[in-house]
């Protein structure tokens, strides 16, 4: 499914990633020129967390997928391209994020906590174009579905066809472009205020309460992997939540532990 152009054919959701990488580092150089940090510093460190992203990702699917794979077919060349090619977990390309932001730290010796509060808002940017590009070819589809909004795929590898589904997809799109607008108001009220933003932590919280609620919508869940009834983005992003309140009450205390001091 895609764009035909002459022999070549452009996948849907090929065309979305590279249409969200041009977007994130569009809004990527906006934010840097805003809180004056450098534009080539910002192209390093989101090469480093790009590719640990996607080797983050693609890791936590397998992983959750495991028990859907053909390992009698893992040494046929067409099956474990399509293996590769296809199939990313979210919450794996996070880990991999931040331990490639780490690693790009400690090897080129850039202040990445700063550039990664600036910057936050290109992921859930890249990650609504994501989200269309999956909407547009079938994967992590919604559950049956005959309201309005609706949507029927008479082609698709991986979604039901001629059943009506939620539009989930669309939704998460449309709920990381809100996420992205709120993370660059909340940076310019932090910035006017002369706070240092905690705009990786609003993040995190943020887009794990979204994707708690949406996944209750997802109606694949041989691809997501269920336990005790929930998904694992959901335990995932329940530990998400509490370790970030977690980190913040034992930080207020700290604080005031030293003003009585």
């Amino acid at each position: 499914m895609g764009i035909q152009i002459g022999t070549i054919m452009i996948s849907w959701y090929g065309l979305f990633i590279v249409l969200g990488i041009a977007a994130g580092v569009l809004l990527g150089y906006i934010l840097m020129r805003i809180n004056h940090l450098k534009f080539d510093d910002f192209i390093q460190i989101a090469c480093f967390v790009g590719l640990g992203a996607m080797a983050g990702a693609k890791l936590l699917y397998l992983i959750v997928s495991w028990e859907s794979i053909d390992f009698s077919r893992i040494t046929d060349p067409e099956y474990f391209s399509a293996l590769m090619g296809g199939g990313f977990v979210f919450y794996g390309g996070v880990f991999g994020g931040l331990l490639g932001l780490y690693l790009c730290g400690k090897i080129l010796h850039i202040q990445v906590a700063v550039y990664a509060r600036a910057a936050i808002p290109v992921i859930p940017v890249a990650h609504a174009f994501g989200r269309i590009g999956c909407a547009l070819v079938g994967c992590c589809y919604g559950v049956p579905y005959d309201g309005p909004g609706a949507v029927v795929y008479t082609e698709s590898i991986a979604a039901p066809l001629n059943v009506p589904l939620f539009p989930v997809q669309a939704v998460e799109a449309a709920g990381n472009l809100v996420i992205t607008g709120v993370l660059c108001m909340y940076d310019v009220y932090c910035r006017r205020q002369g706070r240092r933003a905690k705009s990786v932590q609003l993040y995190l919280v943020m887009y794990a309460v979204q994707r708690f609620v949406l996944e209750f919508l997802r109606y694949d869940d041989s691809e997501r992997g269920i336990i005790l009834g929930l998904s694992t983005s959901q335990w995932i992003g329940i530990g998400i939540c509490a370790g970030v309140i977690t980190v913040e009450i034992f930080r207020q205390k700290r604080v005031a532990m030293k003003r009585k001091m």
